[in-house]
């Protein structure tokens, strides 16, 4: 980001430090520039190792390869710091960052598939200036060898893939073993053919054009959660996992309510320690998972968190890890007008506005501690974990 003329304008691929040449076009009261020359690189820029980085790819997968990691993590501090300031008016300390390996850490990618018209197929990402743009992709450095792997055996079975020009298709890793959604296709006559030719894969969903998501085959051993459970960077997941959890018992709670619960990880790790937990998610794949390993006097609901919240309180400690959208508005007012209120509500994040605006919806409360997480290196992408209390408490 830079001022011209009194008029903020993002530049993609520029560096703290950077002295350039762009290109400006304005779009009401923002301008995007398009780097035309580095006359004099800013400290933090570094040679970006990944061939497909720039030009002629120009991949929009990562945005950041070519700031140096530690500035990278510097920026996302003061990123969380400031949305905190402009959006939630608090102001709060520099958060502290916890970090796992920058690069091989993505156990997790999405990839557009395409048909050339002499009917071979590629898959690959997009360009980070055109979405329609996509290129073969021959490695991404961010992403584990072992995805990377399910891709070429995907690849390689691609005939028998639904006779389309354009789908859609995600490699998770679950349980050491590949899982593969594909989106697109109205038809897929030669599914048997596809299994035959990919006996990696241990599970594959399918949605076609204008279908709901079925799963098409499962070998996986009974009791394994399906892909919507996978985490991207484990490492450091599983850090943000233990903190959380530690936070949590800080407060020698007897009950909370752990909102967006996903597959129940967080939940079934409180109960453990003797907590009773009532876990909600909507999706009921999820909900179902959960229900089926939390201990006997806990609850799993399938339901939207906005409708089920007020039912559940008053509780001890209250946990929020909503999708990138953030909360609905009556969850943090109903947690508001609990009574008694909540000793803490942990809120895990993945979108420091969405986090910022909604701590702004809680007044009373103050912001104890905040924390970052670097799930995504390379890119803008940071998680943060924050710790809010009742004022004079």
């Amino acid at each position: 980001m830079a001022r011209h003329e009194g008029l903020v304008v993002f530049t993609p691929r520029t560096a703290p430090g950077d002295r350039v040449v762009v290109d400006v076009s304005v779009a009401g009261r923002v301008g995007r520039g398009r780097l035309e020359r580095i006359e004099i690189a800013g400290p933090a820029r570094v040679e970006a190792p990944c061939p497909h980085y720039a030009a002629p790819d120009r991949c929009g997968g990562c945005q950041w390869q070519h700031v140096d990691l530690a500035a990278q993590r510097e920026s996302k501090r003061t990123m969380v710091r400031d949305a905190f300031k402009r959006i939630a008016k608090r102001e709060v300390a520099l958060p502290s960052m916890v970090a796992g390996e920058g690069w091989r850490y993505r156990r997790s990618l999405t990839l557009a598939i395409r048909r050339r018209d002499d009917g071979s197929v590629y898959a690959g990402l997009r360009a980070f200036d055109d979405p329609e743009a996509v290129f073969d992709l021959h490695d991404c450095l961010i992403t584990a060898p072992e995805v990377l792997g399910a891709w070429r055996e995907i690849l390689a079975a691609a005939a028998h893939l639904p006779d389309e020009a354009r789908l859609r298709g995600t490699v998770r890793i679950i349980g050491g073993r590949a899982h593969f959604t594909l989106e697109g296709g109205a038809d897929w006559n030669d599914l048997s053919a596809f299994l035959d030719a990919a006996p990696g894969l241990a599970a594959i969903w399918w949605q076609g054009e204008g279908k709901r998501r079925r799963m098409v085959a499962d070998r996986r051993p009974a009791g394994e959660p399906g892909a919507s459970f996978a985490q991207v960077n484990p490492e450091v997941a599983g850090l943000l996992h233990e903190a959380l959890v530690a936070r949590v018992m800080a407060h020698g709670p007897a009950r909370v309510v752990d909102a967006y619960s996903g597959a129940g990880d967080t939940a079934v790790a409180l109960a453990e320690r003797g907590v009773q937990v009532v876990a909600v998610e909507a999706d009921e794949e999820a909900t179902a998972f959960a229900a089926a390993r939390l201990p006997a006097g806990n609850r799993a609901i399938a339901a939207r968190v906005e409708d089920a919240i007020a039912s559940l309180l008053p509780a001890d400690v209250v946990i929020l890890n909503p999708p990138r959208a953030g909360v609905d508005e009556r969850v943090m007012k109903t947690i508001a007008r609990s009574s008694p209120r909540p000793k803490a509500v942990l809120y895990v994040s993945c979108d420091p506005a969405t986090v910022a605006r909604d701590v702004g919806r809680l007044p009373g409360w103050r912001v104890h501690e905040l924390t970052c997480y670097d799930m995504f290196p390379q890119t803008a992408h940071v998680e943060t974990l924050c710790e809010l209390r009742p004022e004079n408490a």
